[in-house]
């Protein structure tokens, strides 16, 4: 399987989902731990509960590492997690030992974890409810009614508070942080957007100017010089009028690259069509088609430069002779394929590919990103390249 570099969508920010399989992972180590602590030399009444109990919840441990790998994360899970972990180890600890029980050293788990969740406020909610469990099965079991239990109760509830207030204070830190990076983001989207758009109007119009001038000039010149050629007949005027044809085709191509009219006349499908078979032609390479985009949307400039981009790829990069377009409208949005059979190369020397000057698949992919869209890279050195775009249009539901 080739490796892929990707940037994608989720139900939760990548940093929020990153942390819930970090999360995720923690949760897991700390069942053997516990299961150890169970073996220890004091007694437990209830150890048979206690091992079945410990079963299942590793098997809820592992469930939960596997569904955060595999599926959105979403706000529901999160808080469904943080209340089965508090109700996880507090029935762990009643059932090795209550207050006294090493499993209630789980507990700190919750504060620290909630902290890269939740917003200060509901971090606080879920350390005050992580002390409350802790109080409630501590003194109902019957070990805290032995001597010093009390004491011993009251300094792990003190332990527990510390660090319910050390991790609102540290969520508090990774909100406002995050807030202000949030904020930076949209900033950054806002003027890459504007930047956009004054390109895209300055191309727009460069090629007006060019075709209604420039070329409309030539084409004037050029019935002049074959007037006058009926009369008069001599070689000059022959390679004189084939010189202003083909810059007037040269000058047709240049329009065509900087603002191509079909895509306002005929649409996103003929566009690419059009794109892809021109870029064929002049590369001399085999191109498959298949093209499936009748709607109109916001961004389809945007997925038409795209194209065009990594056909230019295939063709100066990649030294491809088989290129596949693929291009779809799914459920509102824009899915684009470009796959060639060229050399491929190593997603991990990205780096140094931009550093080297071949900032397209860079430039492409902060423009889909701009818009809430999507580039997936699949590739390997001699294995060709898959390029994935979907870019969402302006009235696709938001995920939450």
């Amino acid at each position: 399987m080739r490796p892929s570099l990707s940037s994608g969508f989720g139900n939760l920010s990548d940093p929020a989902s990153e942390a819930e399989r970090r999360i995720a992972w923690l949760r897991l180590i700390a069942v053997p731990l516990i299961i150890a602590a169970a073996t220890l030399p004091h007694p437990h009444p209830e150890r048979d509960a206690f091992f079945v109990a410990a079963t299942v919840v590793g098997a809820y441990a592992l469930g939960a590492l596997a569904w955060v790998h595999v599926r959105p994360v979403t706000r529901t899970f999160v808080f469904a997690a943080t209340a089965l972990d508090v109700a996880a180890i507090s029935v762990l600890a009643r059932l090795s030992g209550g207050a006294f029980s090493e499993a209630r050293l789980a507990y700190f788990l919750i504060p620290v974890a909630v902290a890269f969740r939740f917003r200060p406020a509901l971090t606080a909610a879920a350390s005050i409810a992580t002390v409350t469990a802790y109080l409630v099965q501590a003194i109902a079991h019957p070990a805290g009614r032995q001597p010093g239990a009390g004491r011993f109760i009251a300094v792990q509830t003190g332990f527990l508070l510390w660090l319910g207030l050390a991790a609102v204070l540290l969520s508090a830190v990774l909100w406002r942080r995050t807030a202000r990076v949030s904020e930076l983001a949209e900033v950054r989207q806002r003027l890459i957007a504007d930047s956009l758009t004054a390109r895209e109007r300055e191309r727009q119009a460069l090629a007006e100017g060019l075709h209604d001038h420039a070329i409309q000039n030539l084409l004037s010149a050029r019935l002049e010089l074959e007037e006058v050629a009926d009369e008069v007949h001599h070689p000059a005027l022959r390679r004189a009028d084939a010189a202003l044809g083909e810059t007037i085709g040269e000058l047709r191509e240049a329009v065509f690259q900087l603002h191509p009219y079909v895509l306002e006349q005929a649409g996103l499908e003929a566009a690419v069509r059009s794109v892809a078979q021109r870029a064929a032609r002049r590369a001399g390479f085999s191109i498959r088609l298949d093209l499936h985009c009748r709607r109109r949307h916001p961004h389809d400039g945007l997925v038409l430069a795209a194209t065009r981009e990594l056909l230019a790829n295939s063709v100066q990069h990649a030294e491809a002779g088989n290129v596949l377009v693929r291009l779809a409208d799914q459920n509102g949005s824009v899915a684009l394929e470009v796959q060639d059979d060229g050399r491929g190369f190593d997603v991990t020397d990205l780096p140094g590919r931009l550093a080297e000057g071949h900032i397209g698949l860079r430039s492409q992919r902060e423009r889909i990103e701009t818009v809430g869209g999507r580039m997936e890279i699949t590739t390997a050195p001699g294995r060709g390249t898959t390029v994935r775009i979907r870019v969402p249009s302006g009235h696709e539901p938001a995920q939450s």
